[in-house]
């Protein structure tokens, strides 16, 4: 996968663990199952003190972010690029290129390991054979269903490649950087397969035919941020005035990229995402080219009340471009791949969708573009009459479903770290309580890890894909809490002790009894003081905030007030915030976040 280098030096990242995901064409699909990181002892350095500490807590984080099920690689096909790139790029050359030479035109974008994999590109750059040591992995989500419908057989491929230039937690990441690259960036491709070796289908015209449909999701290209708060709902800051400059580079990339766009932006219209949708209308106004669209459907507003058919509103707003941009579609050498083949259409378009997070809505609204071609593209092979539809086959319609909120839900692990909502609608076709309360649970738990556990998933992702560099002397993960914060959380463990303790042993003998309801309320009253003086004066030390690169809204660490005498506290409070205030100014100094004084 490649190499890393940290404070004692080198190491290896390597892939020991491998399964079959499904294939594409003649081509077959590995998923990442196990990774070890291996020290190359040639460059060994001797660390001790605060370095051996950081070094521990590099490996930790490096395993965490390794640890996910969503690696997918091939050897002998370029997974980080769509059919069509793959087909305009190398027209006149292999599709299914050897593995030496592949990752000469991965798409960067997707080489998710790209970072990793420097240091052997350059050392492979004089020799055409050490290339196999260079592997492409995408990150994202690959499966692939086998299909007989009405006699005749294909192979259903769904993959979404996340990008890699700016990834990481969806508290953390948010909007676009000064490049134009925005969070959350992912490309989702559809493959109808013919072409697949047990995929033989009993209509011998099909045979080697591949058809390809690419949709695109992505953070709100603007510049923004949710700031935690550990309220339910975060902190929103919007900066139309910076954001300029940012919304045309990504959006005059994604137009030389994929021709036209469409951007279809799922916010809310009213109260807390308003100014979200009302600074995406305004640029994309501003931004004039004849080759981008917008529209703005609130899907809270219209889906409300389970109403989830009006969601046609959508696609029938959306038809003309489908009909304009079409899909790719291919005719390969049955027995040969490598000869290319012929091109019988072209995808000329794209349908960029967005929500907040983009991942539940976005996800629904995806999976109803594919079913809608899907059907276009099963009636024009003739495999569909023109009055079949895919929810008249039961069994096609469930496979599509659940494959559809699979990747919803792995792309929400990898952005949220828990699964995605509204997969019920996704995999049955209609809203239920069960899948509401599931969701419930789903947003409980994001509140918590958003508030309590993503700092350290942010900086797993920016260890892995080199946004921080680790250096000697510098010590990220010193902590300089002061004594009333020490005390905080000193008391969230006792007060959990103590109700564990009233469950297994209440007072009065049972759990029911008065002198037990009082023991756990008084606890449940102490922990509640704890997390209102933590959320009053206390997020910048106390929430997991990340380290490894500068994130420049966490809160000032709390300064004691200083017309409060409070001789021995007051010199502990006023020395722990003078520590972490200078801490702060060696963090800008050493990872500036301005890119020219970078």
């Amino acid at each position: 996968m490649g190499m890393i280098n940290l404070l004692r030096g080198p190491y290896l990242v390597l892939i020991t663990g491998r399964e079959v995901a499904g294939t594409i064409g003649l081509s077959t699909i590995y998923r990442v199952t196990e990774t070890r990181v291996v020290k190359v002892a040639a460059d060994s350095r001797v660390v001790s003190g605060t370095d051996a500490f950081d070094e521990s807590t590099y490996l930790r984080l490096l395993h965490k972010a390794l640890s996910v099920d969503s690696f997918f690689f091939s050897y002998d096909f370029d997974l980080t690029s769509s059919l069509e790139r793959q087909q305009q790029k190398r027209s006149d050359t292999p599709v299914c290129l050897a593995s030496s030479a592949m990752y000469k035109t991965a798409n960067d974008e997707f080489f998710f390991n790209k970072y990793l994999s420097e240091p052997l590109i350059k050392a492979v750059v004089d020799s055409s054979n050490a290339g196999v040591f260079v592997l492409p992995v995408i990150h994202g989500f690959f499966d692939c269903k086998h299909v007989i419908i009405k006699g005749t057989s294909f192979n259903y491929v769904l993959v979404t490649r996340r990008g890699r230039k700016r990834q990481g937690t969806r508290y953390f990441s948010r909007g676009a950087d000064e490049d134009g690259n925005v969070s959350n960036f992912a490309e989702t491709e559809q493959i109808v397969d013919f072409a697949a070796s047990n995929a033989a289908s009993v209509n011998r015209e099909l045979e080697g035919l591949q058809m390809s449909y690419v949709q695109l999701r992505g953070s709100i290209p603007i510049v923004w941020a949710q700031v935690i708060n550990m309220r339910y709902v975060p902190t929103l800051r919007v900066d139309i005035d910076a954001s300029r400059d940012r919304f045309n580079k990504h959006m005059n990339r994604i137009v030389s990229t994929y021709n036209e766009v469409v951007a279809v932006n799922l916010v809310n219209k009213v109260k807390y995402e308003k100014p979200m949708g009302d600074a995406f209308a305004q640029l994309s106004r501003e931004f004039n080219s004849p080759h981008y669209h917008y529209t703005h459907f609130d899907f809270h507003k219209e889906c409300s009340k389970m109403r989830w058919d009006r969601i046609s509103i959508l696609m029938d707003e959306l038809a003309e471009y489908n009909t304009r941009f079409g899909y790719f579609k291919v005719k390969r050498n049955t027995k040969d791949h490598s000869m290319g083949g012929e091109v019988l259409h072209l995808q000329t378009g794209v349908v960029r969708s967005n929500c907040m997070d983009c991942l539940d809505r976005t996800n629904v609204v995806q999976s109803e573009l594919a079913r809608v071609i899907l059907t276009r593209q099963l009636r024009e092979t003739g495999v569909f009459l023109s009055t079949d539809v895919i929810s008249n086959f039961p069994e096609m319609m469930s496979m599509m479903n659940n494959l559809w909120a699979d990747n919803a839900d792995a792309v929400s692990c990898a952005y949220s770290g828990t699964g995605a909502l509204k997969t019920d609608f996704t995999r049955t076709g209609q809203r239920t309580k069960l899948g509401a309360l599931q969701d419930g649970r789903n947003s409980v738990e994001r509140y918590f890890r958003g508030n309590f556990f993503d700092g350290d998933r942010q900086d797993a992702t920016d260890l892995l894909l080199g946004k921080f560099k680790p250096k000697s002397g510098m010590h990220p993960f010193v902590d300089n809490l002061s004594l009333e914060s020490k005390a905080l959380v000193g008391t969230v463990y006792i007060s959990i002790f103590m109700l564990i303790y009233a469950f297994f042993f209440p007072r009065g003998g049972h759990w029911f009894c008065t002198s037990n309801f009082l023991f756990v309320t008084s606890w449940v009253m102490v922990l509640a003081l704890v997390f209102w003086t933590v959320k009053d004066k206390h997020t910048g030390e106390l929430l997991n905030w990340p380290r490894l690169s500068a994130y420049p809204f966490r809160p000032v660490v709390l300064r004691a007030n200083s017309a409060i005498s409070l001789p021995l506290v007051d010199r502990l409070f006023s020395s722990a915030a003078t520590k972490a205030s200078l801490r702060n100014d060696d963090i800008k100094k050493a990872w500036p976040t301005d890119k020219k004084q970078a």
